[in-house]
């Protein structure tokens, strides 16, 4: 069960290189191994649609499937994703709820259990421990340790107020209502489970970072599957590809080192071979545009030489984000309007 890494700055081909090998393995004659090329839920259509514009693929069947996590929890967990979601408001007002029926039984919210703001807080707090994978148990565990030391301290109350609210809120949105994040580690418990990703293809790409319950679905996953390649946007030749501890926080693609790091612990605690990374280096989005390659390798590190940018760039100031979208909608629409160009 090898891993593969493809890496890369912007625009080198990282997704061009996922999808070739796609269409390459969708064309082997009869070959029925499982694909799977998980992405962003944004990008499920844009991958799907790149697929089918390749001329020698006129379609495909259930052998492919592209999923981001949200499509991966529906087709394991299907009639059981079939209630109401919960928002963040929606959890926010259960939360509240909850610490005003419980007051009584709280050891050190209880006399600020009506409050608003406190609802909002430990309805965060709920949020983090699902998408860290804590379960109730994980927390008395935790009390259980606090208790020899300091049965009575601030952490020791304060933790057992979090374990009955989070009990609590499990209890209410069972069989009621769906938490996403609660979604994420039923999903990992259905991939462990069933037999959807044994023996697979798998392709990851489009993430710049996961949350820790994305992690655990993705180390499932690459325990079954036949092989794995993970594309991650990174420059390769700023980090240590073999000992990638060491990053750079300050650097432009920390968020995505980090992730490397991650991703590269995880093989390793997991025993599974790790391939030759793919390294992709020549930026071939911007193959007709010099300034903009030039810009993409270099707009942060000073010591690069100017160059001319023949008319290609503009720079333009807006006092806030609405502003820019404000601008560049509009461009877009001169665009289509006056220079007959087509929204894509």
């Amino acid at each position: 069960m090898p891993v593969q890494f493809i890496l890369g700055r912007s625009g080198t081909g990282k997704t061009s290189c996922c999808i070739k090998a796609i269409v390459n393995a969708l064309l082997e004659p009869g070959d029925n191994q499982p694909l799977i090329l998980l992405v962003p839920e944004q990008a499920t259509y844009q991958a799907q649609r790149a697929i089918l514009s390749d001329k020698r693929i006129v379609g495909y069947s259930n052998k492919l499937n592209v999923l981001s996590f949200d499509r991966l929890q529906f087709l394991l967990l299907g009639r059981n994703t079939a209630r109401p979601q919960l928002s963040r408001i929606g959890r926010a007002m259960a939360v509240q709820r909850i610490l005003r029926d419980v007051s009584s039984r709280l050891k050190l919210f209880d006399l600020s259990a009506n409050q608003p703001g406190l609802g909002r807080q430990m309805a965060k707090v709920v949020a983090e421990l699902h998408q860290y994978a804590k379960t109730p148990e994980d927390i008395s565990q935790l009390l259980a340790e606090l208790s020899g030391d300091e049965p009575n301290s601030l952490t020791a109350l304060k933790f057992s107020d979090i374990s009955l609210v989070l009990k609590e809120y499990l209890n209410f949105i069972e069989g009621r209502f769906i938490d996403p994040d609660v979604q994420l580690s039923r999903t990992r418990q259905a991939i462990a489970g069933t037999d959807f990703a044994k023996d697979a293809k798998l392709w990851v790409d489009g993430f710049a970072g996961f949350t820790t319950s994305e992690l655990e679905i993705l180390a499932e996953m690459l325990k079954v599957v036949a092989d794995a390649h993970i594309a991650l946007c990174l420059d390769p030749s700023h980090i240590d590809l073999k000992n990638p501890d060491s990053t750079d926080p300050v650097s432009l693609f920390y968020p995505t080192q980090r992730t490397y790091t991650e991703l590269f612990g995880i093989v390793k605690k997991l025993k599974l071979e790790l391939a030759e990374p793919v390294i992709l280096a020549e930026p071939a989005r911007f193959a007709s545009c010099p300034p903009l390659a030039h810009i993409e390798s270099s707009i942060f590190d000073h010591r690069q030489k100017k160059i001319s940018a023949g008319g290609s760039v503009r720079v333009i100031a807006a006092p806030n984000a609405r502003m820019e979208v404000r601008f560049v909608a509009g461009e877009i629409l001169k665009l289509v309007k006056d220079k007959n160009l087509r929204y894509r």
